[in-house]
Order: C-alpha cells, then sequence, then structure tokens
C-alpha cells in the first residue's frame, strides 16, 4: 500500500472530441491512393501541393472537409481559434463557421475593462455563423447584466451548446444561507439548450421549482451546482429523472439541502461541499468516487449499495458527529464504531487529521483490507 501526503486538489475533465477518425479514415479511403508513376507525377502536382519558388508544400490538414477542420477548430482557445483564419485563403471562413467556444476569460487582455469585454461578446456572436460548442461566463453576469447574458444565450450562435459554464469565484469558508439569501432566478435562456447540453456548471442563482420541473438534460453528463438556492424536491428530480445519462455530480454551498437520497443507473462520481446534513447512496451500481471536500461540515453517509465504490476522501477525523455507514460497519470520525462486515472495493481512501495518529490509521485500516492508497493531511482547525 502507498502511503502520501497530499493537500487538496481540483481536477477538470475536458469533454471527449467528437470521433472525427473514422471520418477523416473515409475521406482518405475515398482519395485516389494508387502509387503515381512517373507519367502521373509529371502531369499534376500532388492534392493539397502548393509550389512557392520552385518548392512543393505539402499541406495534408487543409484536404480535411470543412466540418472536420471546424471541429478541430472548436477545440482551440478562442483567440487562438480565431487566428487560424489568416493561415491562407483555405482557412479564412472557417472559424466563424466553426462550433464557437467562447471563454470570457480568454478574450484579448487589452480588453480588461467589463464593458469593453461585453462589447466584444456582443460582437463575436454576431459575426459568428456557425452553432455553439461551449459558453464560459463569470456568474455574477446573471445578477448585474442578467439582460446581456439573456441575449447572449438566445444568439443563433450559440444554437446547440455542449457545455455551458457560469464560473463562480467565492469565499474560502463562507456561511451559506448568507451567501445564498441575495440570490435571484436566472434568465429563462439559460437552459434554452438543455437538450444538447452535456457539461452544466451553474453558479450564484436561484433555481425555481416551477422552471427545474419542467428540465430536461437527455445527454448531460457533468453537473455542477456551485452557490445555488435549490429545494430537496427539485435537486431530487435532476438526479433522479432529468438527467438519465449524468455521471458525474459536484453540490458546492448548497443550502437548505438536509436530505439526498442517491438512486442512479449511470453516475460514477460524486463531490460534495455543502451543509447537507444525510447522504444516503440507496442505488449507485457503477459509482467510483465518493469526495467529501468540506473539512468543516458533519454529514452522516450511508452507503446502502455502490458495488464499484474505489475512491473514497476526505474523512475528517475531528468531527464525531461524521458519520459514515456501509452496512452493519459504522465509522465515527475516524474510528470504527462497529466492524461486521469489511469494505473491500475501497482501493482509494483520504483523511483529514488534526495530530497524525498512526494508531488511529492502522484500526481504519482495518475496515479497507484492499486498501492501496491512503492519503493523510494534517489540518489546523479554527
Amino acid at each position: 500500500m502507498e502511503m502520501e501526503s497530499a493537500g487538496p486538489s481540483a481536477s477538470r475533465t475536458k469533454l471527449d472530441a467528437p470521433d472525427i477518425h473514422e471520418e477523416a479514415v473515409a475521406t482518405a479511403e475515398a482519395t485516389d491512393l494508387e502509387p503515381a508513376t512517373p507519367e502521373r507525377r509529371s502531369q499534376a502536382p500532388p492534392a493539397g501541393a502548393e509550389e512557392n519558388g520552385g518548392e512543393e508544400l505539402l499541406d495534408h490538414i487543409s484536404r480535411l472537409p470543412d466540418h472536420i477542420l471546424g471541429e478541430i477548430i472548436s477545440f482551440l482557445p478562442l483567440t487562438e481559434g480565431a487566428r487560424t483564419q489568416v493561415l491562407a485563403p483555405r482557412w479564412r471562413h472557417l472559424w466563424r463557421a466553426a462550433p464557437l467556444n467562447l471563454d470570457f476569460r480568454l478574450l484579448p487582455a487589452a480588453n480588461s475593462r467589463l464593458q469593453a469585454r461585453c462589447a466584444l461578446v456582443d460582437a463575436i456572436l454576431a459575426a459568428h455563423q456557425g452553432s455553439g460548442r461551449r459558453l464560459c461566463l463569470p456568474a455574477r453576469h446573471l445578477e448585474c447584466r442578467a439582460d446581456a447574458v439573456d441575449a447572449w444565450l438566445r444568439s443563433d450562435a450559440l444554437g446547440n451548446l455542449q457545455d455551458l459554464e457560469f464560473y463562480f469565484y467565492g469565499a474560502k469558508h463562507c456561511a451559506p444561507d448568507l451567501v445564498l439569501k441575495k440570490l435571484a432566478p436566472p434568465p429563462a435562456s439559460i437552459f434554452r439548450c438543455s437538450s444538447t447540453l452535456r457539461a452544466a456548471t451553474i453558479s450564484n442563482c436561484y433555481l425555481v421549482d416551477g422552471t427545474v420541473q419542467t428540465l430536461r438534460f437527455p445527454h448531460l453528463r457533468k453537473l455542477a451546482l456551485v452557490n445555488v438556492r435549490i429545494s430537496e424536491v427539485s435537486l431530487q428530480n435532476i438526479i433522479s429523472e432529468a438527467c438519465p445519462r449524468l455521471e458525474c455530480l459536484l453540490l458546492s454551498t448548497i443550502s437548505r439541502i438536509r436530505f439526498l437520497r442517491i438512486n442512479s443507473p449511470t453516475l460514477r462520481s460524486i463531490g460534495i461541499r455543502s451543509s447537507l446534513q444525510e447522504l444516503v447512496i440507496e442505488d449507485a451500481p457503477l459509482l467510483e468516487r465518493l469526495l467529501y471536500l468540506e473539512v468543516y461540515m458533519k454529514m452522516q453517509i450511508l452507503v446502502i449499495s455502490a458495488p464499484k465504490l474505489e475512491t473514497l476522501g476526505c474523512i475528517p477525523g475531528n468531527y464525531k458527529n461524521f458519520k459514515i455507514v456501509f452496512g452493519s460497519t459504522v465509522i465515527r470520525g475516524l474510528r470504527i464504531d462497529s466492524l461486521i462486515t469489511v469494505v473491500r472495493t475501497v482501493k482509494i481512501l483520504a483523511i483529514h487529521m488534526s495530530c497524525f495518529d498512526q494508531d488511529v490509521v492502522i484500526n481504519l485500516m482495518r475496515c479497507f483490507p484492499c486498501l492501496e492508497k491512503l492519503y493523510a493531511k494534517e489540518v489546523i482547525l479554527h
């Protein structure tokens, strides 16, 4: 078993690129690949070749169809994608027609003023002729520039949006009730592309029951709710019914949610940083990661059925009211209250301790006999 000391870390997983390999292969197969004879070489230069000062420059990328080049461009950062227009006449129109990848944080630094950056967003959306792939905006715009956000989301350039992110920068440790009490509902257009979204981060808003109950996200795989006010009924509806393909769920600073029950045949990862009091994993056949991201909160976790759970953490060792139950086995803080059956699926475990205690760690490992990695971090309580 490997034992490491690790600090908190965060990872972001990008969406898998559409499979363009098969299309590229089909294009290649449709091309005459017969070896050229000297006579054929003298009659015409190879496809994609240009002569410059007597030298032949082979450009195989430009031989790809426009829609494949557009897909490639859409995965580039905004400014780099726009710069492809100057590569050659062949590329001049591609960026405007490619799926749009618009990240507010990557706008040119020269337009640092908010008004100038918003005007630039207006200009990009007005000029773009393709559909949308990704939109990333500050969450505060939902309140301070709600009309502009509504207009952007209704733009034709953001049709068929796949990735929507309203990112939030908040205090490291804040009282959720104080942060959430002033939140307002987002513009109705925020869910205009719910049928095409594959990843969504919704922050700094109040999700009203009437709106949530009507939502359906048939292709959504990753959902993060950060600094959001939502009822238990609506949150339960999103997880159990509205997102039939949901794989990754993050709940951060979600106030007024005391109880959550997970029944999902698709969820693989759950992250919690909230004042949630009780979490019940009733039936999650594919769940691999259960991450408790808040050291200073108390919660009870009941795992009834999660046969593939491999990663668990971080368990706070200084809160006796933090309890995690696997069947008849009860762990309170870092101490085992009852050990009836061991948990053989867990291979990676993370714990928090105010003072490292080797005996406590060794005793805890009795519950996880197949453990391969243990991350332990000393935390100074305030």
